[in-house]
């Protein structure tokens, strides 16, 4: 997809997104932050390389991720976010996210209407789901950032355990798989669908970014059903490899072949010239 094409449909996006109601936006794999650069941070390497050595420590990973993941400033991905949010703000929208990383919260968007429905690590649970209790972790998180401040070393620490069970505290993400305590994103989550019902016979611009297929019934075939349903929606789907758009959204759906972060960093999101429709 040529510059020329994707400007063309950006057009149309921020036409439809100034002509909606309201606008349902679904954020995925492509905003994900991973850990290729921990090395250039040498107390966290210091600690991992702790780790390595005593298997007993391989508890204070996850720990040792999400201090990274704050001290970590991913100008591109937090960029991203802040353009989305000037495209939303002023729209009665709703965001889904499937990522952990929390970073969606370095920009201003409401937290009443985004939902995290794959949890993050602001809480902890019983890794064995011995109870659906669920506990603050940045008491703990605060303990393993000072252990590597004052390189005390993280067999200073003893592990956090479930108080009901004994067994090992972790955060409370998708990462505990099968075990996973859903009821920490459940308020939330019944706020959108909610939100989700107030979308009928409304003018719903639906906007997909970056949402691969490891995930498939949080956000895309979902994404997918609202549109289908909805005669006044329209849909945009933005993904460097799966932009495919399927038939029965052939009418309404715009896909455009890029990666939406960069898409949303590196194009000027703003109201352009009327365009005759969709393409």
């Amino acid at each position: 997809m040529d510059e020329t094409e994707i400007i063309e449909k950006q057009t149309i996006l921020v036409e439809k997104i100034t002509d909606a109601d309201m606008v349902l936006v679904g954020i995925g794999e492509e905003f994900h932050e991973d850990f290729k650069e921990i090395h250039r941070f040498p107390n966290l390497m210091s600690a991992l390389e702790e780790v390595d050595i005593n298997e007993t420590l391989e508890w204070a990973i996850p720990f040792l991720e999400h201090r990274f993941l704050i001290e970590h400033k991913d100008g591109s991905l937090e960029e991203a976010y802040k353009k989305l949010y000037e495209l939303v703000k002023d729209k009665n929208y709703f965001v889904i996210t499937t990522c952990i990383d929390e970073i969606i919260q370095r920009a201003p968007f409401d937290n009443e209407r985004v939902v995290a429905p794959c949890g993050n690590y602001q809480m902890l649970q019983c890794s064995e789901k011995c109870c659906n209790t669920l506990y603050p972790s940045k008491d703990f998180s605060d303990l393993v950032n000072q252990a590597i401040l004052d390189n005390v070393g993280l067999d200073s620490l003893e592990e956090p355990k479930c108080p009901v069970c004994g067994k090992s505290l972790v955060y409370s993400n998708i990462l505990c798989e099968q075990n996973y305590v859903e009821e920490g994103y459940q308020k939330q989550w019944e706020n959108y669908t909610k939100w989700l019902q107030g979308t009928l016979n409304k003018k719903l611009c639906i906007l997909e970014l970056g949402v691969e297929l490891n995930l498939p019934n949080i956000i895309r075939w979902p994404f997918e059903k609202v549109a289908f349903y909805n005669q006044k929606a329209s849909f945009f789907r933005i993904n460097a490899s799966l932009y495919q758009m399927t038939e029965e959204l052939s009418g309404k759906g715009v896909s455009i072949a890029m990666n939406a972060v960069d898409f949303l960093r590196e194009y000027t999101l703003s109201d352009r010239t009327e365009t005759e429709g969709l393409s």
